[in-house]
């Protein structure tokens, strides 16, 4: 139990940055031949559905997505697909999306993967290959991807939050991480969903004192 009152909110504060950061972004998808019910998605903040559906709004960074037996539904149902059609790109990436739905991040890392041996053009599926290499104990190849999505489309900005985010908390790398926020600062006004970046600033000067 924490008796210091200064270092519980300390560490209350790290705990919530970390939670609201990682964040991921699903690249829109020609609809393939699914169930019509609704398709959920347990995404990240600013995520979209992979479908038209609405999304319920995240609890705590991603909803208990592995209780929803739609998502099972959905992993059949692209099998089928790709057994007919084994390098079907869309229907590779959208069982990316399924796994990583289900927090299965090393499956969707393998489906992003295959998918990427095909067309290698998309950064929101470099994004959420990088976020599977976080979770998966890989942060210098999660922040490569990052890096090269953000290259790739220089308005991406999911692709440089991830990159700051993951530079700051997962490699100690408080100079990389404001380098990150302050190419972030200048495309304030410029794209949509930008969030507030003045909790992940003042966390990356703390460490930089």
């Amino acid at each position: 139990m924490w008796k210091n009152p200064i270092a519980t909110a300390v560490v209350g504060i790290l705990i919530g940055l970390m939670v609201g950061y990682i964040l991921g972004q699903r690249q829109q998808l020609p609809a393939v031949p699914l169930s019509t019910e609704s398709n959920p998605h347990a995404g990240i903040p600013e995520a979209p559905a992979l479908s038209s559906q609405p999304a319920k709004p995240p609890e705590g960074g991603r909803t208990a997505a592995t209780a929803n037996p739609r998502l099972i539904e959905q992993v059949h149902e692209l099998e089928a697909l790709l057994a007919k059609d084994p390098n079907n790109y869309d229907h590779l990436v959208q069982m990316g999306n399924t796994h990583y739905d289900l927090n299965d991040f090393v499956k969707a890392a393998d489906y992003y993967e295959r998918a990427r041996a095909i067309k290698d053009e998309s950064s929101d599926v470099m994004t959420d290959l990088g976020v599977c290499y976080k979770e998966t104990g890989k942060p210098q190849k999660a922040v490569e991807l990052f890096d090269k999505a953000a290259d790739l489309h220089p308005d991406h900005w999911q692709s440089r939050y991830n990159a700051a985010v993951v530079r700051l908390f997962e490699l100690n790398d408080a100079s990389g991480a404001n380098t990150e926020v302050e190419r972030l600062k200048k495309l304030q006004g410029k794209v949509p969903n930008l969030p507030d970046l003045s909790g992940l600033e003042g966390e990356i000067g703390r460490r930089m004192k």
